[in-house]
């Protein structure tokens, strides 16, 4: 796996993944949990044939796994996975950043059968959840830069 820190996702193909830095009014991030065996993680998924882009991936997915409405969307950079197994494909990893505008009652996720935990952290918080390393480090910092910047 490589991190890119580049902003243009349109000369990628095999998109696998968009996860999305998504921060309410008060600059704090939503992160999920589904059930006792899984880890905290930010809200995505895999991109489907009813979503059109990136985009429309990471507002379905926020919506399915955290119940949360989402605008202001910006790409922070991509992962690309270059698998060892040479019957498989390169494929890449999206993050991106973006802001909540509601946050709905929680209901049950489809792709799980469950009502996820749901939480809003602070962003300095965000690597004890999620222990990402160095790529972590980096994007969650991006995304308090493009937070600043461009969405609050």
């Amino acid at each position: 796996m490589e991190w890119f820190d580049d902003e243009d996702f349109s000369k990628l193909n095999n998109v696998t993944q968009v996860y999305g830095f998504l921060f309410d009014r008060d600059g704090k991030i939503v992160i999920v949990k589904h059930g006792d065996l899984s880890d905290w993680r930010l809200p995505g998924g895999g991109p489907e044939k009813v979503d059109g882009d990136w985009k429309d991936t990471i507002r379905r997915e926020s919506s399915e796994e955290a119940d949360v409405e989402i605008s202001d969307i910006f790409p922070l950079g991509y992962i690309k996975v270059t698998p060892s197994d040479k019957k498989m494909k390169i494929h890449y990893l999206l993050r991106c950043a973006g802001k909540i505008t509601r946050v709905n009652e929680q209901t049950v996720d489809e792709a799980v059968g469950i009502i996820n935990e749901r939480k809003f952290i602070e962003p300095s918080e965000f690597l004890s959840y999620c222990p990402w390393g160095n790529t972590g480090k980096a994007n969650i910092e991006k995304a308090i830069r493009i937070w600043y910047d461009r969405i609050k």
